[in-house]
């Protein structure tokens, strides 16, 4: 079935439409194996989009089924109130692990073979799938909103708490790679807020946020083990230096955005979500470096 003979099935209902314009340029897409964060978040939320729609048709042909003798009028607001729960509703089936499986088989096909991320609630927020189809979503931190703010000095003594048990790690890792604890401690606040067990939507994993591919290219087989994740993200970190001729700002957009992006634009990015994450990083680094917490 194509995306013409879906939109037969969309009876004018605006969520619908906007799923099948979300999956309007996947018969276009070309079949990718290394994906950056937010190319494999696009993938698979037109994958996840596709479920989506399948199941909404699911549900609304199963209703018809049942009710097909039912002889009462139900009111315009009643039958537009039932399918925007009933795509509500196939939205989440299509959100929560790996699916029914039909996401799965769409991923797999525009990724050579590629497994799809399985979502957890291990990471609040994920209704908001992505921010820029790249960002994880962690733990806001809370600023004191002191009108006589005498340093920028970093809060959250539980954050703090966090990455701290972590340090001995963290300067194993520092000492190996020869790259900045500060920096790590940078990369680890921003990514997961000091959660060892941190997984975003699009399946990036730990204290680091590793994905997969790159957990596996790091030597890294669990990806939620303290240990293996800021070795693995301290080593793909110090690679990224070195491929960017140790240019901080620019080895930090390629750890978001992935390193071809970076390539392919001649520096960071325009992704705003790319920019503002270099940003915090090195506000972060900036802080640790004056040794203010």
């Amino acid at each position: 079935m194509n995306v013409t003979e879906l939109n037969k099935l969309s009876n004018g209902e605006s969520l619908f439409k906007s799923k099948l314009n979300q999956l309007s340029g996947v018969e276009s897409l070309s079949v990718k194996r290394d994906l950056s964060k937010e190319e494999r978040a696009q993938y698979e939320k037109a994958a996840r989009g596709f479920e989506s729609m399948f199941v909404n048709m699911l549900i609304k042909q199963m209703k018809s089924s049942m009710l097909e003798d039912k002889k009462e009028e139900t009111t315009f607001g009643a039958d537009t109130l039932g399918g925007y729960t009933d795509m509500l509703l196939s939205d989440d089936i299509s959100k929560t692990g790996k699916g029914i499986g039909i996401a799965e088989m769409v991923f797999k096909q525009l990724t050579g073979g590629q497994e799809i991320s399985n979502i957890t609630n291990s990471v609040e927020g994920y209704s908001d799938l992505i921010r820029h189809n790249s960002i994880p979503v962690v733990e806001q931190e809370t600023e004191t909103k002191s009108v006589n703010k005498v340093s920028n000095s970093i809060t959250s003594n539980s954050l703090n708490d966090r990455i701290e048990q972590y340090m001995p790690i963290i300067q194993d890792a520092a000492s190996k790679f020869g790259i900045s604890e500060n920096l790590i401690k940078s990369v680890i606040r921003t990514e997961s807020a000091g959660k060892h067990d941190a997984v975003s939507p699009v399946g990036a994993k730990g204290l680091m946020q590793l994905m997969d591919g790159t957990a596996s290219d790091m030597g890294v087989e669990d990806s939620l083990d303290p240990k293996q994740n800021i070795m693995g993200g301290a080593k793909y970190l110090k690679y990224l230096m070195d491929r960017f001729e140790n240019d901080t700002e620019t080895a930090l957009a390629a750890y978001n955005a992935g390193p071809g992006n970076v390539e392919k634009y001649g520096g960071i990015p325009p992704f705003n979500e790319t920019q503002n994450y270099v940003k915090k990083v090195l506000n972060y680094l900036g802080k640790y470096d004056e040794n203010l917490k």
